[in-house]
């Protein structure tokens, strides 16, 4: 299915991933660096970069499905080629907010054979790695959609 109400599905899930994404990076920014949102949040990091992580092949493959039915172009290829590297980004941020959320889920850390000195390492670790792959997990999805954007409507 490549279209919905006559619809490409394409524009339609990638409005999604672009509201998905970034607020899954932001939370997790904020998880990461302000403990007692970490500790309200719980799992909610993980979750959000979960959902966008799902979305986000989706969108690729119904970007594929209209890329066939409008032809190629450089410009059409230079966003295809941003968007691949997406779901790589968002898969990052959703292994760096898990291991986030689990590095502090007690049940979790007392059967691990570690030292409160390792578990401090591995939550500095995932913050930092948090981070990084939210401000990574923006960036690629702007470049996506800038390129997309350009693609459709020219340079702007």
């Amino acid at each position: 299915m490549d279209t919905f109400n006559g619809l490409p599905l394409h524009p339609l899930i990638v409005h999604f991933v672009v509201v998905a994404v970034p607020v899954a990076a932001l939370v997790g920014i904020a998880a990461a660096l302000w403990p007692v949102a970490r500790a309200k949040m719980g799992p909610l990091p993980s979750i959000l970069a979960l959902l966008a992580l799902i979305a986000t092949p989706i969108a690729t493959t119904a970007g594929e499905a209209l890329e066939e039915k409008v032809g190629h172009s450089p410009a059409l290829e230079t966003h295809t080629q941003a968007g691949d590297v997406v779901i790589i980004g968002v898969g990052c941020l959703f292994g760096a907010a898990l291991l986030l959320y689990l590095v502090r889920l007690r049940p979790v850390t007392d059967r691990l054979p570690l030292t409160e000195p390792v578990l401090k390492a591995l939550d500095i670790a995932a913050r930092v790695l948090t981070v990084v792959a939210a401000v990574a997990s923006i960036y690629l999805v702007y470049k996506a959609g800038d390129s997309g954007a350009r693609a459709v409507w020219g340079e702007m």
